[in-house]
């Protein structure tokens, strides 16, 4: 009877699992389904606009999106995910995850966000300045992006651009000419200062927890030799 009990708790156990995993999308990558979720869409940009860690002894992660369409920008709540993915685009903050272009066109590697309209004759237009240096200058009506992406409304040099797309094609993150941007970038800093509040805080915590604890086995260590006949000192 016992071991016919035991049988049926392991089965029970198992299908609970499986019905866990099947619900549950927190492991998923949320590039690959926003992707689905915004194919019908002749351009997009998902960008990782803050993320947060929580809890004292398991941490539980969490990512919070922005979708930009056309002059939409649609900031969607934080969503938990899986320590792997956290992990994934940590170093991505405020960058650009995913996007499609004008082309149809569809990239999902990280790098500034504004950059994908670059080149764009939608959104603005080559010209050169006084040093007869090609930069990218947004028409009125964008100014904005270069003010998000702190171009100072100095536009982006050819060149740039260059490494810029030759990063894309390659498939790998561009961070700016200087990794201005991202979680460690200068930029990120100046327009991200709530979430290096939060990591600092909680660094804090996690230091002041690890010491204590030290602290105390340290306290129960010299309480083991004082019962045992040992003493510290003269």
């Amino acid at each position: 009877m016992i071991l016919k009990n035991r049988k049926i708790l392991v089965t029970v156990v198992f299908f609970a699992g499986l019905l866990l995993s099947s619900c549950g999308d927190g492991g998923s990558d949320p590039v690959a389904r926003f992707q689905k979720e915004l194919q019908a869409e002749p351009q997009y940009s998902v960008i990782l606009n803050d993320m947060r860690e929580d809890g004292n002894f398991v941490s539980s992660y969490f990512h919070q999106y922005r979708v930009d369409i056309g002059e939409t920008q649609d900031v969607r709540p934080f969503v938990e995910v899986s320590e792997d993915i956290y992990k994934k685009y940590e170093p991505f903050l405020g960058m650009v995850l995913l996007s499609k272009n004008e082309k149809g066109e569809v990239s999902d590697t990280p790098q500034p966000n504004g950059l994908q309209y670059v080149g764009n004759p939608q959104y603005g237009a080559w010209r050169e300045d006084r040093n007869g240096d090609s930069i990218w200058e947004f028409y009125g009506k964008y100014m904005l992006m270069s003010q998000v992406m702190n171009w100072a409304g100095m536009g982006m040099g050819r060149g740039h651009y260059n490494d810029y797309r030759s990063n894309l094609q390659s498939g790998q993150p561009y961070f700016g000419a200087n990794r201005e941007y991202g979680t460690a970038g200068t930029v990120t800093k100046k327009q991200k200062p709530d979430f290096y509040k939060r990591r600092s805080a909680r660094k804090s915590a996690s230091t002041s927890r690890f010491k204590d604890k030290v602290d105390r086995r340290i306290g129960r260590s010299k309480n083991t030799f004082r019962s045992r006949g040992f003493s510290f000192g003269k």
